[in-house]
């Protein structure tokens, strides 16, 4: 039987009968001790409860139990037909393995949510749209015949490990000739009501096609990062395109065609985009179909002021950062950075979106090839992955930043709720459906670090070794 390392199931303990007294009496076992998981050096989840020991005296960590936020709806990452085709290159057998230590609850990250392409990304094998015929307002020729090749099949492995997957899809460009420079690369949206019309019908085909192959999409997102023009499929909208699009066209026709799906209010990626929120959360019609707000990288600070727009808004982070900033000095244009350094970037930013009250975390690519390059027409960007498929020895590399996340999505189900804790900015503690504690927790330095919290059981100490993650769970 496969060990399930399920932090929900592990922690459902039974109050075990130790003995019986000759008058009949039961005597109780003593408080199940807290599970310790560690990944650092040659460390992969490991399991380190051994080496946790009761102290006293105040621990470095205090956790506020019932100072609880929202509920955490979940952790993801996105589909793309590069990351297809490198799983594609093992083996049935192997490639099972890595979608398992993807999807499979208890055994891998245990992602929930799945983001789809809407047409071309910077991580599709070619440029392309779902309708790139001249003058299709009508939609005729829609079709998703090319998804079907690499994307399609790449969705259908993952739920077919994980039924209950949850999508949502974004687009990187609309078909070209809705665009004022008639290409897949930057250019701006056509302010043209017939273009808008025919692009929310667009959206809308594209919801009830994938439903067709039984990939429901709850979400929609207009555009991936509206303000970016890029040399990979991109275009810029205006803040009052926006709210118009959304209120006037894509909302009414979703309502219509498909009235599961709302609008994903996003992607956003920068401060500057905060105008986009605010121009769709001020207009009553375009706010009535907003699902979801959906920030990425440096959109953090948007959430502040959309939430005074729109109380009660959940926030999505949809995008984790992709390493190798090629642009800066000291990177390497030709490789991925895939190194601890960039792993504990992410924690830190999976620690810095939580804690503002994001309810779901993604990352972008799941699995790249060794070189992890974009369909950037200029300077293909290296971009990293938790997971790279080496093509030459035809083997799954676990990176570092798999271990970042996955101490956190491995080990915190939905409806986890994030506590308010203090003493350690790189601890951080969470309240599990089943009443019990959870800590997860990051060790940058290059030399072992300790760390303590006290629990209905007592205080516990433990040490986190160098470079390492580490997930604490208590009852």
């Amino acid at each position: 039987m496969r060990r399930n390392h399920c932090l929900s199931s592990q922690l459902r303990f039974s109050v075990l009968a130790l003995g019986m007294a000759a008058a009949g009496a039961l005597t109780v076992a003593a408080a199940p001790t807290p599970r310790l998981w560690i990944s650092g050096g040659e460390a992969r989840f490991a399991d380190s409860s051994a080496s946790l020991r009761v102290i006293e005296g105040k621990p470095s960590l205090t956790v506020e139990r019932s100072q609880g936020g929202k509920p955490i709806e979940g952790f993801g990452g996105a589909f793309n037909e590069k990351g297809w085709v490198a799983l594609a290159s093992l083996s049935e057998e192997d490639r099972q393995a890595v979608l398992r230590s993807i999807f499979e609850p208890g055994e891998g990250l245990g992602l929930i949510f799945g983001r789809i392409p809407i047409g071309s990304s910077d991580y599709a094998l070619s440029r392309y749209s779902l309708d790139d015929a001249e003058g299709d307002y009508a939609m005729e020729r829609f079709s998703i015949d090319r998804d079907r090749r690499d994307l399609l099949p790449y969705v259908k492995a993952a739920q077919a490990i994980a039924p209950s997957l949850r999508f949502w899809a974004s687009a990187w460009s609309p078909p070209p000739w809705m665009k004022s420079n008639r290409d897949y690369d930057s250019g701006s949206m056509r302010d043209d009501p017939l273009v808008y019309k025919a692009y929310a019908l667009y959206l809308a085909k594209f919801v009830a096609a994938y439903a067709a192959e039984g990939v429901p999409i709850e979400a929609v997102a207009v555009q991936n990062e509206p303000t970016i023009l890029t040399n990979y499929p991109s275009c810029s909208w205006k803040p009052t395109q926006f709210a118009l699009f959304v209120g006037d066209y894509l909302g009414p026709t979703l309502a219509q065609l498909a009235p599961q799906t709302g609008v994903l209010l996003g992607t956003f990626q920068a401060f500057k985009e905060r105008l986009f929120a605010s121009a769709v959360l001020q207009d009553p019609k375009a706010r009535a179909y907003v699902k979801v707000l959906g920030l990425q990288w440096g959109g953090l600070p948007i959430a502040e002021g959309a939430r005074k727009l729109s109380p009660g808004l959940a926030v999505w982070q949809t995008e984790t950062d992709c390493g190798n900033h090629h642009w800066e000095a000291g990177f390497d244009p030709d490789k991925p950075q895939n190194d601890f350094a960039y792993a504990a970037y992410t924690w830190k930013k999976m620690r810095d979106y939580l804690a503002a009250g994001s309810s779901m975390y993604s990352l972008w690519n799941i699995v790249l090839d060794e070189e992890g390059k974009s369909i950037d027409a200029i300077r293909p960007w290296p971009q990293n992955s938790p997971i790279v498929i080496d093509r030459q020895s035809n083997k799954a590399i676990y990176t570092p930043m798999y271990y970042a996340f996955g101490h956190f999505s491995r080990y915190l189900p939905a409806g986890s709720v994030l506590l308010e804790s203090r003493g350690d900015e790189d601890a951080m503690a969470f309240g599990l459906p089943d009443g019990s504690l959870a800590i997860v927790a990051m060790n940058e330095d290059k030399k072992p670090r300790s760390l303590s919290v006290a629990t209905e059981g007592g205080t516990w100490a433990f040490e986190l070794p160098p470079q390492s993650f580490c997930t604490f769970a208590a009852p």
